[in-house]
């Protein structure tokens, strides 16, 4: 099954890892700050937005699967996924800028416009560089804590590459013309799109595939079956739906409760910094706990650590800028680790998989990183923009009303709660550690017999 290949060194993990720089330049800047973009600068409603964006979900959750049975299943001389980031990355980058081209016509027009730019960022070219890139570290090692650490790598260069995003998008923009300035976004956007694209293109250059998958589902029907009756999976997707929730809580419902709630949306880069920074530092030494630590109990540890500094949060003076950002911290804490250890835990769904059902599908399960990630940005998205309608939110209004701000305020504060506790409980499903050494032992027996 496996080639005999040299493992990736320290130098090449790191630049696996930088591929999350390429990512974010370009994703950061979407979630984040395009629903703020179609309700402000746009003046388009937010409702209106986040059924447009529910619509999307629905052609989006079946890409992941396509994508990750493309990669599987389509092998040049150069591998499965080094081949992808190097012909979709530039596409990647030309359809995201493409989001932020909306014109000025009537809302239907807009909606349409919207609906499939969305579509052809989001569902069609970033699917397909994300599946790549997430599936890239099972295809380079065949080494379990190798993978890991490649994966805990990619999630440091995330956050970090947030973080910079984050802080710095509203100073770029203001230097391009102003934050009510359509031009201005789109040449933002652009900027961190070709930075995005050297760090891709690290990878296409620097990084070797090694592993083989002899075994690929026959079609991607086949390959989301053997998904599915991966429970591990399912645990593991219900994980990363639920951290990346908590992700965009942090990175999108922060812009207007920041702008509307606390007034000042200046505070955003050091949000983002407490939120993400920590995680950076924590993902650095988490590598090194793999085999001491289990990485279901770290996830738990994040769950507690998020779900104390939320209700501190509540209880505590929350528009004092101070212990916003306190609690940010704390929470902080606690994102580093279902952030940072669900690409590590679908690398152990591989292996279950392969013990259970007989085949790896790599790219297929691997998906699911993807698939949470979108997912949980889509029904964040999708709520908040019906719910900015509920409230009475006008986006081309300086100030919105006190019912309003109010609503804003309080989907802030009590969303992460419920979704906290969901992400807890999974966590604790996850039990499938402890057996790894006899399935993997057993799978070898069975290859070997074979």
């Amino acid at each position: 099954m496996f080639q005999k290949n040299a493992k990736p060194n320290l130098l090449e993990k790191l630049i696996y890892g930088s591929s999350q720089i390429g990512l974010n330049a370009m994703y950061t800047l979407f979630a984040s700050y395009i629903m703020l973009f179609y309700t402000d600068v746009k003046g388009i409603n937010p409702a209106s937005v986040g059924t447009v964006v529910l619509l999307c979900k629905v052609f989006d959750g079946f890409s992941d699967m396509i994508a990750g049975q493309y990669i599987d299943t389509h092998k040049s001389k150069y591998g499965h996924c080094i081949p992808v980031l190097l012909r979709w990355s530039i596409p990647m980058m030309i359809s995201v800028i493409l989001t932020f081209l909306v014109p000025n016509t009537i809302p239907a027009l807009q909606l349409a416009f919207i609906f499939v730019t969305y579509n052809l960022f989001n569902t069609i070219f970033y699917t397909i560089v994300g599946a790549a890139a997430a599936s890239l570290p099972s295809y380079a090692a065949d080494d379990p804590i190798d993978r890991s650490q490649m994966l805990a790598y990619s999630m440091l260069f995330a956050a970090a590459m947030q973080v910079v995003v984050a802080s710095r998008i509203m100073p770029v923009i203001e230097f391009f013309g102003g934050m009510n300035s359509q031009a201005a976004w789109v040449k933002a956007t652009l900027l961190f799109g070709v930075i995005g694209l050297v760090f891709l293109f690290l990878n296409v250059f620097f990084v070797k595939e090694r592993v083989e998958n002899d075994k690929p589902a026959e079609n991607v029907f086949k390959g989301a079956a053997f998904a599915v009756k991966n429970k591990y999976w399912i645990i593991t997707l219900i994980i990363g739906i639920c951290a990346n929730i908590l992700l965009m809580f942090n990175l999108s419902v922060s812009v207007y409760y920041l702008k509307d709630v606390m007034g000042n949306l200046g505070l955003m880069g050091s949000f983002i910094a407490v939120s993400n920074v920590p995680g950076v530092f924590l993902m650095m030494v988490v590598p090194s706990l793999f085999g001491k630590i289990s990485k279901r109990a770290m996830v738990l540890c994040g769950s507690i650590l998020i779900l104390v500094g939320q209700i501190l949060f509540i209880l505590g003076p929350s528009e004092n800028t101070t212990w916003f950002l306190a609690t940010g911290l704390i929470k902080g804490i606690g994102m580093g680790f279902p952030m940072g250890l669900t690409g590590a835990l679908i690398g152990d769904c591989v292996d279950y998989g392969e013990w259970k059902l007989g085949t790896r599908v790599q790219s297929v399960l691997f998906a699911a990183n993807s698939v949470g990630q979108k997912i949980g940005q889509g029904l964040l998205t999708s709520l908040l923009g019906i719910f900015l309608t509920a409230v009475g939110y006008v986006g081309t209004q300086d100030v919105q009303s006190a019912t309003t701000v109010a609503g804003i305020d309080a989907f802030f504060k009590f969303g992460p709660i419920v979704v906290c506790i969901i992400l807890g409980i999974s966590a604790y499903l996850f039990t499938i550690e402890k057996d790894l050494p006899k399935m993997r032992q057993e799978v070898a027996e069975r290859n070997g017999n074979a």
